[in-house]
């Protein structure tokens, strides 16, 4: 099936038994991206599209992350994004690099399956922005942005980048910042918001203001964590998260 997804493929050696592809497709503006996609062993019919956090090589997509949706019988998509693993173009945080997702949304939709959206930091303020402009039948953001003015604000580190990719700070590229906001935009997927406590990356504030926005639109977790879980934490809650994903796909239609 991935192999409609993509203008050429490279099957990789099995991961744990399961089929890997890496896959190259072209976006709706013109950029070479490259995509990682994970088959179950066996399918419940679903697709979820992993969106990474990070940039480049920080915070890139893994394997073993991937293979655990897939056990559960997700097939598994990953796009890198622009500019990584061989691909044309630049990053721009929630850009136009959005359009690496929804071009590849709407490849994968023509599968008919049900796809679910699962965005990790930087991922997550992409998996809500893909919520907004696509019908996905759920969304996930862990630990995610969603105002960009804030991460601004909460990491020195990032101001460098965020200004050569807004053109600016919060206050002379305002419209930049407020695009590439979640907080700012609506859907209506239902949306499962995960969030540590102690997370010093990205604030749990990121996390409030949108389940406060969404009221009973979004399942809302907030966990004794920072950024990052212990390994079984973050094996026991993606379970969870997978089994809400699950029974939200099998719920009447809103």
């Amino acid at each position: 099936m991935s192999n409609n997804w993509f203008d050429r493929i490279d099957v990789l050696p099995p991961y744990a038994g399961y089929r890997v592809t890496r896959g190259w497709y072209t976006t709706n503006d013109g950029e070479e991206v490259v995509a990682y996609s994970i088959e179950p062993k066996r399918s419940n019919g679903q697709v979820l599209m992993y969106l990474r956090g990070g940039t480049a090589r920080i915070g890139d997509v893994r394997l073993p992350r991937l293979m655990q949706f897939a056990a559960r019988g997700f097939h598994v998509v990953a796009p890198v994004y622009r500019g990584n693993h061989g691909g044309t173009g630049k990053e721009d945080f929630g850009g136009e690099d959005l359009e690496d997702v929804l071009s590849l949304y709407d490849r994968v939709q023509t599968s008919g399956r049900p796809i679910h959206a699962l965005g990790f930091s930087r991922g997550g303020m992409m998996a809500l922005s893909l919520a907004s402009e696509r019908p996905v039948t759920t969304v996930t953001s862990w630990a995610g942005v969603t105002n960009l003015e804030w991460t601004y604000e909460e990491q020195r580190s990032m101001r460098k980048m965020l200004r050569r990719m807004t053109g600016g700070d919060p206050e002379s590229a305002e419209t930049a910042y407020t695009e590439r906001s979640p907080l700012y935009k609506e859907w209506d997927a239902p949306t499962l918001i995960i969030h540590g406590t102690d997370d010093e990356h990205v604030r749990l504030r990121h996390a409030t203001a949108v389940a406060e926005k969404l009221g009973e639109q979004a399942e809302f977790w907030v966990l004794p964590f920072g950024h990052q879980l212990p390994f079984w934490d973050k094996w026991e809650t993606t379970e969870q998260a997978m089994e809400w994903m699950l029974q939200q796909a099998k719920a009447p239609t809103r």
